[in-house]
């Protein structure tokens, strides 16, 4: 199982597409938390170096975790759209196995890019504690932070390779997609909230949103879950997706 988790994972980094879309969503990070740094009413108040700060710059990750999505959609779409799913089962014919390893390979993915995403907002946190003449203090809210983001971006990944299995045309898979997050769940999010809340993308969302954030968008923002109960919310998404994949993988003709 080591062997084939590898062989994903090669699959994966060595595609131009995934390096594309992983600069895309560090440019992405940079350009949030930069414009909170540069600009006060972006953020959440002058910039001081304070724990709740940093864990809102941590969370800025989030805003990215579409690339996740995306990446680890791709991953499952593009054994399907060039014909070499009937390969890779003849190599593993476990379909379970292969949908594992396709988990586990974009799993490996989702961290890669949260510690890329860390780095990245740990200099632009040096720079500014810099240009601030204050220190960085990371606590609780920062560890916090990074812990919803970890599993936040796995089961993104899951999520994504589970409607990949699932709807299995690339195309279609990825207009459903940003079809459903941008307008589906934007606007069921703006004309009734208490319903659009509930909803997978934006219960994710909820997982990165601090109530420190929250509160400093003064109402401004959509109607989110609290950030355990948007995770919870999520897992159940995802927990269903993944069920269901392996369920049609392994009745479903290739």
């Amino acid at each position: 199982m080591k062997g084939f988790i590898a062989s994903e994972v090669r699959k994966l980094t060595s595609t131009v597409t995934t390096w594309v879309m992983t600069a895309i969503g560090l440019g992405l990070i940079a350009l949030g938390a930069g414009l909170s740094l540069l600009v006060p009413g972006a953020g959440i108040g002058e910039f001081q170096g304070t724990d709740v700060q940093v864990g809102y710059f941590v969370d800025q990750i989030g805003s990215s975790s579409i690339i996740v999505l995306i990446v680890a959609l791709l991953s499952m779409t593009t054994e399907f759209r060039h014909g070499t799913i009937g390969r890779t089962l003849q190599i593993t014919p476990s379909r379970t196995r292969v949908l594992i390893g396709k988990l586990a390979a974009a799993t490996i993915y989702a961290l890669g890019f949260l510690i890329a995403g860390l780095a990245l907002v740990a200099i632009l946190l040096l720079i500014g504690g810099l240009v601030a003449g204050t220190a960085v203090q990371p606590g609780s809210e920062t560890l916090e932070a990074v812990w919803f983001g970890l599993v936040g971006l796995s089961l993104t990944a899951w999520f994504g390779v589970a409607l990949g299995a699932l709807i299995r045309s690339q195309v279609v898979a990825i207009t459903v997609t940003l079809v459903w997050l941008f307008v589906v769940e934007a606007a069921v999010g703006a004309f009734a909230p208490s319903v659009g809340q509930w909803m997978p993308f934006n219960a994710l969302n909820a997982v990165f949103v601090s109530d420190e954030a929250a509160a400093a968008m003064g109402g401004m923002g959509p109607q989110l879950l609290a950030p355990l109960t948007g995770l919870s919310v999520f897992v159940g998404y995802t927990v269903v997706s993944a069920v269901a994949a392996v369920v049609l993988m392994r009745t479903r003709d290739v």
